[in-house]
């Protein structure tokens, strides 16, 4: 072995006391590196002399004593985690170190797992399932039928039959609670009446019925809508008075009794003079719509009325029998109703006349009485005939009149 001595330079940097020292090695025989080298001449290192022994395996718990609040003495033990495998498994060169979790399954044995077979999917509960269907197939103990009947009685507690009874008594009480005390549904009524402005003219009765309307409309002797300025009922807790809208001609009246009795008082636009109703409730006939035709000019009169070739008188207000056939209301019953092609024009033959009923003027056969009905509708008595003529905006059109 050759021993040879080399120089070298060694720096040492020490911050513990925040300065820099700087020493240098001389060369020296005492300081002086011995260097091996082996048969080919390379340089070695000696053959390490020291024992490596492993740490030795805990086999007890370490105990700690922590102080507590009462100045005593907690003795508290740490777990170590247990004791290591004895031995660890050697890996082949290049393969990853194992996990504890694979080491584990390792350990422990196999456990046959079982395989399902294809296109069968398992099901929570089957097991279960299957036995309380099984169970359905035993008889019933009398508990279980008491129960059984117990829970059907409280959640139904009545058997269809019952139900339907049950229904069929709520529907005759409400059709009987919806229904009048007498038991039958009153008459609707609908016609039309001429008034004059008379004082000495008895007044005119409007039959109402609970829960009903009934309309009272005014016109004027040429037909046009007069419009209502004012009423007054005289008994408000029992009847129910409005006007349709601002400025109109149609006035409600309503009962709010069963029975009742009142007059109502009511001016006209333009007219001085009031028009007096009774008014009563009745469970038999009731006005659905009454039209009353006021002798007299109203503001929305025509300024021009409608002229014919005939120079016959006019009838009179009190003519009740030419209103009913303007009205088309309360016709007489001995009356017979025509037929026309026209739509438009209404025929009847009564007292040896033939009354038509048309808004357009009749030029023909000469009309021996005119009476204008509401809606500028006018009634004609004429003579027997199988045609007429009217005037239909400014052209003439024939009317065939038959049986």
């Amino acid at each position: 072995m050759q021993t040879t001595y080399r120089s070298s330079w060694r720096f040492r940097l020490s911050t513990g006391l925040g300065s820099v020292l700087l020493l240098g090695l001389m060369l020296t025989p005492i300081q002086a590196q011995q260097v091996l080298r082996d048969a080919n001449g390379d340089e070695t290192v000696p053959i390490g002399t020291e024992v490596q022994t492993p740490l030795p395996q805990v086999t007890t718990r370490p105990a700690a004593t922590l102080p507590d609040a009462d100045n005593g003495r907690t003795v508290v033990t740490i777990d170590n985690g247990g004791e290591q495998p004895p031995t660890q498994q050697s890996l082949p060169i290049g393969a990853e170190p194992l996990t504890q979790n694979e080491r584990n399954q390792r350990l422990q044995p196999d456990q046959q797992q079982q395989v399902t077979p294809p296109g069968d999917f398992p099901i929570v509960g089957a097991q279960d399932l299957l036995q309380s269907l099984d169970d359905l197939d035993r008889p019933l103990t009398p508990e279980e039928i008491t129960a059984y009947g117990a829970a059907i009685q409280s959640q139904f507690p009545m058997t269809p039959e019952m139900i339907r009874d049950y229904r069929r008594r709520v529907d005759e009480s409400q059709k009987a609670a919806a229904s009048p005390p007498s038991g039958q549904f009153p008459k609707p009524i609908t016609d039309a009446k001429r008034l004059t402005l008379d004082s000495a003219q008895e007044p005119e009765i409007l039959l109402t019925g609970p829960d009903t309307v009934s309309v009272m409309a005014f016109y004027d002797r040429t037909g046009a809508a007069w419009p209502i300025a004012s009423y007054v009922i005289g008994k408000p807790k029992s009847f129910q008075v409005y006007a349709m809208q601002e400025g109109s001609n149609q006035m409600a009246v309503t009962p709010l009794v069963p029975h009742g009795f009142s007059n109502i008082v009511v001016s006209l636009v333009g007219e001085s003079r009031p028009l007096v109703f009774d008014v009563r409730t009745n469970s038999l006939n009731t006005h659905y719509r009454r039209d009353f035709t006021v002798h007299g000019l109203g503001p929305n009169a025509a300024s021009r009325p409608l002229q014919t070739r005939q120079s016959e008188p006019v009838a009179r207000a009190s003519n009740d029998v030419m209103m009913a056939f303007a009205t088309g209301a309360d016709i007489p019953g001995n009356a017979v109703r025509l037929s026309t092609d026209n739509p438009s024009v209404r025929a009847w033959s009564y007292d040896g006349a033939i009354y038509l009923q048309s808004a357009d003027a009749i030029i023909s056969p000469p009309a021996s009485r005119i009476l204008t009905g509401p809606g500028q509708v006018k009634a004609y008595r004429v003579r027997p005939t199988s045609v007429a003529l009217i005037s239909l905006n400014g052209r003439v059109s024939k009317v065939r009149i038959s049986q």
